[in-house]
Order: C-alpha cells, then sequence, then structure tokens
C-alpha cells in the first residue's frame, strides 16, 4: 500500500483563552504483519475540557491503543472485531496505572477515541466518542459512525469511562478504502453536513485533491501548511475548539 498522508493538531482560541494546552492527539502508523500484510493505522483522541489530565490522557490513549494493535498484526492471524475489546481494556489499564500514579482517578485523563485499522481489501473501525471518521472506497462513501453526542447537550462518552464498552461502536468490512479522514469534534460542524448526515464535500475535497497530486516524501510539509490551515482565521471563526484531522489517500491523479 502506498499512503500518503497528512496529519495535524491546532489549539482552539478557548483553549488559548483559558491557558489551557491542545488536548487532541493523533498517531498514524504503517504496520506489517509477518506474512507482509500492511495495515495503516490511524488513531485521534480528544481529551475532555473539564479532565485534569486531558492532554496526557489522549496520547496515553493513543500510544497505549497503537501498541495493543502493533502486538495483534504481529501475532499474524490479522484483526477483528473481537480484538476491540482487549484494546479497549489495555488503553483503561494503562490509564488507571496512570492515575494510581499520581493519586488522580481514570475520570480525570478522560478523553475520546477513534480508531482505523485498514488493510488490502478490509477494514477495521471502532469509536468512543465523538469526531468522526469519514471514508471513501469503490462501493461506499460516508461517515463510518455519527458522533456520539452523550446523553446530554455538550457532553459525549469517553474511552476511560467505567461502561466504555458499552458506548464503544464497532464495524468492519472487506473492502478497499481508498481515502479517509479522522478528525475530533472540533471540526464536525465545518466537516460534516448534519442535515443529511454525509460528509460535506467542500471542506474534503480541496484538500484530497492536494493530497492526491502529493509525492509520500512531500507529505510532511503538507502536514506543516495543514496545522497553519486549521489554526487559520477562516477556521477559527467557526470554531473555538481543539482541532485534528487525518487525511490519507492512496488514490493518484
Amino acid at each position: 500500500m502506498t499512503w500518503r498522508i497528512i496529519n495535524a493538531s491546532a489549539i482552539g482560541t478557548s483553549h488559548i483563552a483559558s491557558g489551557h494546552a491542545c488536548q487532541d492527539t493523533c498517531f498514524v502508523d504503517s504496520l506489517k504483519a509477518p506474512d507482509g500484510a500492511e495495515f495503516l493505522v490511524c488513531l485521534v483522541s480528544d481529551g475532555a475540557g473539564s479532565a485534569r489530565y486531558a492532554e496526557q490522557g489522549s496520547d496515553l490513549a493513543c500510544t497505549t491503543a497503537m501498541a495493543c494493535i502493533e502486538a495483534t498484526v504481529a501475532r499474524g492471524v490479522g484483526v477483528c472485531d473481537s480484538d476491540v475489546g482487549d484494546w479497549v481494556a489495555g488503553v483503561q489499564a494503562a490509564v488507571q496505572k496512570a492515575a494510581d500514579a499520581v493519586g488522580a482517578t481514570a475520570r480525570d485523563y478522560a478523553c475520546t477515541l477513534l480508531c482505523a485499522v485498514i488493510g488490502q481489501g478490509s477494514a477495521l473501525f471502532f469509536q468512543v466518542g465523538d469526531g468522526a471518521i469519514v471514508v471513501t472506497s469503490p462501493a461506499v462513501q460516508g461517515v463510518v459512525f455519527w458522533p456520539d453526542a452523550g446523553p446530554y447537550a455538550n457532553m459525549t462518552h469517553f474511552v476511560t469511562d467505567d461502561d466504555a464498552l458499552e458506548n464503544l461502536t464497532i464495524a468492519s468490512a472487506h473492502v478497499d478504502i481508498e481515502e479517509i479522514a479522522l478528525f475530533s469534534d472540533g471540526l464536525q460542524r465545518l466537516a460534516l453536513a448534519f442535515e443529511t448526515k454525509l460528509p460535506h464535500q467542500p471542506f474534503f475535497e480541496p484538500m484530497f485533491n492536494v493530497l492526491r497530486r502529493t509525492q509520500p516524501s512531500e507529505c510532511e510539509g503538507l502536514s506543516t501548511q495543514l496545522g497553519q490551515f486549521l489554526n487559520s482565521p477562516q477556521v477559527n471563526e467557526r470554531t473555538d475548539d481543539d482541532k485534528t484531522l487525518i487525511l490519507a489517500t492512496r488514490r493518484t491523479v
């Protein structure tokens, strides 16, 4: 698989005003199984604004989930829906260990978690909380899970919650994913058409069009430009939250 991948996070204006750091984290990596099968793994986590260690929580969720997925891929048996519960349990155990070390609680590390594991002819997705995953394949284009708004306004569920497994959504398919985007809830109003529950193509298409024409060696510089866009007035006028975006394509022009 030859993927062109860019990713960036940008602090929200409300976080700057309140003196908080950016509490979003994203990770992207390509993993290879013993049989040579390759998997693209994308992770996004948004630390809860009310959590004392939100920044550390989102980072720990992504690093631990990536390590768990890497261990599964290394076994050479592929990845499947039943693995996801173990990955989430691994994240929760890591968070609890970190909390115990400083006399805190898992709630102090509250964060969402979105994940995509893309193979050749296969895709596995899971999500706890808001934010969204958008995919394009020869057969389908759309939002994998509509953002989870939680039981109350301006609230969502977290991977650190005791009942996270009850609020975990999982989907898998035997399909060739050609393009994928993952983003935190700070971009939902820009990236999604809430009336139709579809991706807002005027947001995605210009960026994917550039990415399709970009050489893999040029993606690092393009990621820098993406970060600048996420921190631009045209974005900050629409959202004051932290913003994270991963874009990946294997289409070419």
